[in-house]
C-alpha cells in the first residue's frame, strides 16, 4: 500500500492545503497509516489509524528503568494517556497523534510544564519545578512511573512485551 495526498479546504482559513497519508508498518502491532495535514496560516493536524481491526484498549507499562525509555508508543486523537506518578492527564483531542517512545511522551510533559511555568505564582513554580525533577529522576532510571494509554477506538499502544494489554 502506498501513500498519498489530497487537497482539503482548511477548517482555519479556507485555503487550499494538503493533507498527506502514509501507510506504515509498526512490528508486533501492524500496519497503520499516519495522517497530516498543514497550511500556511499555521493549521497543523495528525492522526493515526490502525488499519486492523480494533477495539476499547488500554495499555499500560511500568517505566523503571532507562531502556524503557525506549519502548515505542502511538498515540491517536482518541488516545488518552495518563501518568499517575506526575498527575498527568491528556485527555482525547487535546493532542496531536504522534509515534514516538516513553522519552518522548516525558518529553512532551516537560515541554508543557516548563510553558505553565513561565506564568505560574511561586506555589505552582514550586510544583512545577517537583514534577521536572522527577522526570529527571524516572530518565535516570531512579523513580518508576506508569504509562496508561487508553483508546476506546484501539488506535493507539505502548508496544512492548511488558505493557499490560486490556
Amino acid at each position: 500500500m502506498s501513500g498519498g495526498q489530497l487537497k482539503e479546504a482548511c477548517p482555519i482559513c479556507g485555503s487550499e492545503m494538503i493533507l498527506k497519508f502514509t501507510p506504515y508498518e509498526v512490528p508486533y502491532f501492524g500496519e497503520i497509516m499516519i495522517f497530516s495535514a498543514a497550511c500556511g496560516c499555521g493549521y497543523r493536524a495528525t492522526d493515526v489509524m490502525i488499519l486492523s481491526e480494533r477495539r476499547n484498549r488500554r495499555y499500560e507499562l511500568e517505566v523503571a528503568s532507562e531502556e524503557d525509555l525506549n519502548v515505542r508508543v502511538i498515540r491517536s486523537h482518541s488516545g488518552r494517556i495518563e501518568i499517575p506518578e506526575l498527575g498527568v492527564v491528556v485527555e482525547p483531542r487535546r493532542g496531536e497523534a504522534f509515534i514516538s517512545n516513553v522519552e518522548g511522551v516525558l518529553q512532551r510533559v516537560e515541554d508543557v510544564l516548563k510553558f505553565l511555568e513561565r506564568d505560574a505564582d511561586e506555589r505552582r513554580r514550586e510544583k512545577i519545578a517537583e514534577l521536572l525533577k522527577k522526570i529527571e529522576e524516572i530518565r535516570a532510571g531512579r523513580r518508576k512511573m506508569r504509562l496508561i494509554i487508553e483508546d476506546p477506538t484501539g488506535n493507539s499502544a505502548i508496544i512492548s512485551e511488558k505493557a499490560k494489554v486490556e
